[in-house]
């Protein structure tokens, strides 16, 4: 097999950070609650250092706000990382990006949206699992209809959940339901799709105008099903993100390199997608090597 060196900067878009007030709490305790230790301490300078070490150039945070109260607090913190910020693309570090967060819960979502905006934030996290909602349900509609209209990508947790039991609240046919209902909102929905529902993302989702991504996928599923919703969904619509500090983000970047997709294929899910999604701009990374099986 080929290997091709990329220099590109390869970025992970999906990560959960804390601030460093909270990280010595709610990380030791959703390692906990999850089952497994994390790879690191889940702060920014936790992330860039395991970043340094696994060759990543920069990382998309997703704030989950589990209560309404907590979203202005959240998204004024995390602010100081919207996806422009040019100190970080300059600084020669591995760079920490952040979307926003809102709760469902929140009384006026359309005016923290806009806010969200001006702040410079290009998306929004939603996780119905810790935010008990659905995806359809219309008290949302305002919320989408405003997040379309200005132009805010929708970055959903998509399937199971480790720590929760099922009826899940989203499911693969509950995300492509909203998008048709939605057909101007910008979507991604995490873990290709469904996590632990793959064979119903395989069938309802790939292959539709969203954007999927790898997190949670790599050592939990068949890696013969990763290439087939890959291939069947376009490279052009998938995102690498590893979920850390859940998961190691050299060992998740290891096992997509060692997938047998084209140099094409690769340069669009671990760099090419993110920056056109997310308006990120990063400095040139160390070298990788991967391989490139074919030609695109």
């Amino acid at each position: 097999m080929e290997r091709e060196q990329i220099d590109y900067p390869v970025i992970d878009a999906h990560v959960h950070l804390y601030p460093d007030a909270l990280a010595p709490k709610v990380t030791p305790a959703l390692g906990a609650k999850f089952g497994n230790p994390p790879s690191f301490d889940g702060t920014v300078a936790g992330c860039r250092a395991a970043d340094a070490r696994s060759g990543i150039a920069a990382s998309l945070n997703l704030p989950v706000a589990t209560a309404a109260h907590q979203v202005a607090h959240a998204n004024d913190f995390w602010s100081a990382h919207v996806p422009d910020v040019e100190a970080e693309r300059l600084s020669g570090r591995p760079a920490v990006f952040s979307l926003a967060s809102l709760h469902p819960g929140f009384e006026d979502k359309p005016a923290e949206l806009e806010r969200v905006k001006s702040l410079g934030f290009t998306g929004v996290k939603f996780h119905p699992e810790y935010q008990l909602f659905r995806f359809n349900d219309p008290a949302m509609d305002d919320t989408w209809a405003a997040m379309s209209e200005l132009g805010l990508v929708a970055y959903l947790h998509a399937g199971g959940e480790r720590v929760f039991s099922p009826p899940f609240h989203s499911t693969p046919g509950e995300i492509r339901d909203l998008h048709r209902r939605f057909p101007s909102l910008r979507i991604v929905a995490a873990h290709l799709g469904g996590f632990r529902m793959w064979d119903e993302a395989e069938e309802v989702l790939a292959g539709q105008d969203v954007y999927l991504d790898l997190s949670h996928t790599f050592f939990w599923m068949d890696d013969g099903q990763i290439l087939r919703i890959v291939r069947k969904h376009g490279a052009r619509r998938i995102l690498f993100g590893t979920d850390a500090p859940w998961q190691d983000p050299g060992e998740v970047l290891g096992a997509c390199l060692n997938m047998p997709l084209s140099c094409a294929e690769f340069r669009a899910i671990l760099h090419d997608n993110a920056c056109a999604l997310f308006g990120i701009g990063v400095q040139r990374g160390k070298k990788i090597e991967t391989p490139c099986c074919a030609e695109a």
